[in-house]
């Protein structure tokens, strides 16, 4: 091609989008069963991204021509051999083909008018620019499309610059259930080369008296939005700027697929909410343990029918839950947030992605086998520093030191067996005071076996617990000599306070003869005792309740803390019974959970 038939193109004003992308992009970007979403792209840009994996380019771009209303987006595959020629003939082919069917159109309805046309379809050509110069037609996409690299894209008389690997969102969707009065934020947000902190996120809601009308009000900025009860039969719209660093990618946007609802109105934990308004700082912190109730273990006719008959089925639904659990932890303010059943779906999709903006991190270990659910650990990232993670199946290590002389020592074999087969984990997270730079915690995080004839599984276990966070404080105090490292384990103990794990953490030492061993008696443990040197107690003490469905009540949830180390602040009040029987038991459409969370306020003895 010519430079002179360049310059003939660039006198046009045809206007054109590119964007080079993922080949695993559906072929209709930003479409739904549920949701129409828009894609709002700049003039005079193009995005290009590369798949190492397929070693393809998928070249999606919008091409603009209001005298023949065109407003097309084209999408092709090549491979990253494929040449520059090879590709842009392919661009001019789809291209004119729109363009030949919208000329016939306007034709038709023009009466048989000759229209006369400045570029002749047969005339248009693309051509791909390398610092404003035409590239040879042989050269292969790959040496084109490079980072860093100044090429333009021009058909039809525009010129595109090319924006690689710039921010992209390929999927982005709203629940199709947002409650007046909780948190509502994206139910998919896919992207590429985004941060999802950086990006810009702005609402907007229509008019509820003029639904058919493009009345959109802007009512809010960021990832996280609670609607207002006079929102009510509203739809809201989300707009996204994806951004990472200096970059921007292009704009979209997605209306929700309904209208906001009345949710179930006051919850019995706004009113804990009374007492945990303040944000804590200095030698103070704030500490949640929480059972959050998997979807794994609601979602089937044996959980609605069996085990919470008395629990509408919409209020078991984990979409339903969900929104309930993130604004009840919302509303702790809390420094540090240990939860047990955790769906690994909801810590991906919902917590971890809501909760780091309210300026939390987290982490997440699955328990073993191939169960879906674990534990999680939330620490806000302006009290703390995290200095290291880890997590173990308790099965699948029994020489721990400290606990492989105890387990030699077991001669039941069939105990021992059930012990193996279980998928109980554990986890520690090692954090360091951002504000008191002297202090480490290490902060365990374990839920136990849950079966009533497995007191004795059990015990071992929380034994287990405690010499492996006790193993990580030693090693960090080794690391950093000149710190205090203090402990807490947290955790679903499964454990009512008669029974020995309570014993154990808080009088130090479990006999021979206590019931636990004999939970199960073919199973018995004989002649094995416990101990152990360090001072814990329950910072909440022993509620009555911290479980309570229709088939059993009692304490079973418990933050450990060293009280050499450390002291009780504040103990967030429990829900009285009255509360917690309102629906008959837990969960309820105002308790997401058959568990209720427990919270502390801790400090620090300061000692050096």
């Amino acid at each position: 091609m010519s430079y002179a038939r360049l310059q003939y193109y660039l006198s046009k004003g045809t206007f054109l989008t590119c964007k080079v992308t993922n080949s695993c992009f559906p072929k209709i970007l930003f479409r739904s069963k549920h949701q129409e979403k828009k894609l709002i792209l700049k003039m005079n840009e193009a995005f290009v991204r590369y798949d190492e994996g397929t070693d393809n380019f998928d070249v999606t771009f919008r091409y603009v021509n209001a005298e023949y209303n065109v407003n097309k987006q084209f999408n092709f595959n090549r491979k990253s051999d494929s040449t520059v020629s090879n590709f842009l003939s392919r661009v001019d082919a789809n291209v004119s083909k729109v363009l030949s069917a919208k000329k016939k159109k306007k034709k038709r309805k023009s009466k048989g008018e000759v229209l006369e046309d400045d570029l002749p379809v047969a005339e248009c050509k693309s051509a791909l620019l390398s610092h404003g110069l035409p590239i040879e037609g042989d050269a292969p996409c790959r040496s084109v499309f490079t980072p860093n690299a100044d090429v333009s894209l021009v058909l039809l008389g525009s010129v595109y610059s090319v924006k690689y690997n710039a921010p992209w969102v390929s999927n982005i969707a709203l629940p199709k259930c947002i409650l007046a009065s909780f948190p509502t934020y994206p139910s998919k947000f896919e992207t590429y080369h985004t941060s999802q902190v950086k990006s810009a996120f702005t609402w907007y809601r229509n008019n509820k008296s003029k639904p058919n009308a493009n009345d959109w009000q802007e009512v809010a900025q960021g990832f996280v939005y609670t609607p207002k009860v006079e929102e009510i039969g509203c739809l809201l719209k989300l707009q996204c700027v994806p951004k990472k660093a200096d970059q921007i990618g292009p704009t979209v946007e997605v209306t929700s697929p309904s209208t906001i609802e009345a949710g179930p109105g006051y919850c019995p934990f706004e009113t804990r909410h009374l007492f945990t308004r303040t944000k804590l700082s200095g030698n103070c912190f704030r500490i949640v343990s929480y059972n959050i109730l998997a979807d794994l273990y609601t979602d089937s006719s044996y959980s609605r029918e069996e085990l919470f008959p008395y629990c509408p089925p919409y209020a078991l639904d984990i979409d339903y839950r969900k929104y309930l659990i993130l604004k009840e932890l919302i509303g702790y303010n809390s420094d540090i947030i240990c939860l047990q059943e955790v769906d690994s779906k909801i810590f991906q999709h919902d917590l971890l992605p809501t909760l780091s903006t309210l300026d939390y991190n987290g982490v997440f270990n699955r328990k073993g086998g191939t169960v879906s659910e674990g534990l999680s650990t939330f620490f806000n990232i302006h009290r703390f520093q995290k200095l290291n993670f880890e997590s173990a199946v308790l099965s699948q290590n029994v020489d721990l030191p400290g606990f492989d002389q105890t387990w030699k020592s077991i001669t039941n074999e069939k105990f021992k067996e059930r012990f193996l087969c279980r998928s109980t984990a554990v986890q520690a997270t090692t954090l360091l005071s951002l504000d008191n730079l002297s202090e480490i915690l290490v902060v365990g995080n374990t839920h136990l076996y849950f079966h009533p004839d497995a007191d004795h599984i059990r015990l071992l276990q929380g034994y287990y617990a405690l010499h492996y966070v006790r193993n990580v404080a030693n090693e960090v105090q080794k690391k950093f000599p000149d710190h205090n490292v203090s402990i807490v384990l947290c955790g679903d103990f499964n454990s009512v306070p008669e029974c020995g794990i309570y014993q154990l953490m808080c009088k130090k030492q479990v006999p021979e003869d206590c019931k636990d061993w004999n939970s199960n008696p073919e199973e018995a443990v004989h002649s094995v005792s416990l101990s152990h040197d360090m001072s814990f107690a329950s910072a909440c003490s022993t509620p009555e309740y911290t479980n309570f469905t229709k088939g059993f009540a009692d304490c079973l949830d418990y933050i450990y803390y060293q009280t050499d180390r450390l002291q009780v602040e504040q103990v967030i009040p429990m829900p009285s019974t009255e509360e917690l029987t309102e629906y008959t038991a837990l969960p309820s459409v105002v308790f997401p959970s058959d568990h209720i969370s427990i919270c502390a306020d801790l400090k620090w003895n300061i000692t050096r």
